[in-house]
């Protein structure tokens, strides 16, 4: 598998469908201070289901509207245009959102997204805060 088909899965997928695309030694590096990200390192695949969790408590739905993605064998970088929806105030956002995807053996052993407007994230989350310790 190239690295380009890491990125084909999605938050909220069927977790045994997602879990085959990850690393057992996976990490996902959320930024620090948005609602959903807690401490922003989530280790391994229990973490991974911890940090989908998580963001499933802040987001009511998240849709791709458009998602390009250039690499080689080992190195991705994707650009999403998304819209979720907040659950604490119904708002909806759309922004962009870019992840730097490490790829070992086909499947994703890091990523870290970086959000467009993490302000705007945040305020459409209203109140919500996650407050988690580092996972594994």
């Amino acid at each position: 598998m190239q690295a380009s088909g890491v990125v084909e899965w999605r938050w909220g997928c069927n977790q045994v469908r997602v879990a085959a695309y990850l690393d057992p030694e996976v990490v996902l590096y959320q930024a620090p201070g948005l609602p959903f990200t807690g401490t922003g390192t989530w280790r391994g695949r229990d973490g991974m289901e911890q940090f989908l969790a998580a963001f499933s408590e802040v987001w009511e739905s998240m849709e791709f509207l458009e998602q390009e993605h250039w690499g080689d064998g080992d190195t991705v970088v994707v650009r999403n245009r998304v819209r979720f929806r907040a659950r604490a105030t119904g708002q909806e956002i759309e922004t962009l959102i870019v992840q730097l995807i490490t790829v070992r053996n086909g499947r994703m052993l890091e990523c870290r997204p970086f959000y467009w407007d993490p302000t705007a994230i945040a305020q459409a989350c209203g109140s919500v805060l996650s407050h988690r310790a580092e996972q594994g």
